[in-house]
């Protein structure tokens, strides 16, 4: 019984994050447009480095929280590594949080077997808190280049979605316009 109400769980979130909307003005479904400071962390990294909300200014930061045991996370993380490859100079930046139980030791060889070629900080709820809740995973965060979060989606990010809106707020650093939130 247990095994069958995560699959199905895993299933919802899996079928809420694959659904696009027409239109950008409407909410995609999972998005939750928040408008708030990113919360002040300082974490170690996985690579031995540390991480702290101030690092998050001048660039889009893409918040990731993940486990190695979630399926739609699995999934998502291929693109991920990707758009970090192929962005790895501009103002943009993925950030995983590892919401795993038993520490770095418990995902080091995931993150390599993946190559997840971004910063890689653990959290066992407190963050996650900060940040206003994650209730499900994969949840993921949009923070602008001024450290306020502009959304949270929950399931599957919508990066097919998202990618061109993502590239105009880059661009839009990389020109030196300025945001509404400066």
């Amino acid at each position: 019984m247990k095994s069958s109400f995560f699959f199905l769980l895993v299933g919802a979130f899996t079928w809420i994050g694959c659904q696009q909307s027409s239109s950008r003005t409407e909410l995609l479904p999972g998005e939750t447009r928040l408008d708030r400071p990113v919360p002040e962390f300082h974490e170690p990294t996985l690579a031995g480095d540390s991480l702290a909300s101030a690092n998050f200014k001048g660039q889009i930061t893409v918040v990731n929280f993940w486990a190695t045991w979630c399926g739609p996370c699995v999934v998502e993380i291929p693109e991920f590594v990707a758009l970090q490859e192929e962005w790895k100079d501009r103002p943009f930046q993925f950030v995983g949080v590892s919401m795993d139980d038993a520490g770095f030791e418990s995902i080091a060889t995931f993150v390599s077997d993946f190559q997840m070629n971004y910063p890689q900080i653990m959290d066992t709820g407190e963050l996650a808190d900060s940040f206003g809740g994650v209730w499900a995973l994969p949840t993921t965060f949009v923070v602008d280049q001024n450290g306020i979060v502009l959304a949270s989606y929950l399931g599957l990010f919508p990066l097919s979605t998202l990618r061109d809106e993502l590239d105009e707020m880059v661009k839009a650093i990389e020109s030196g316009e300025t945001s509404a939130s400066d």
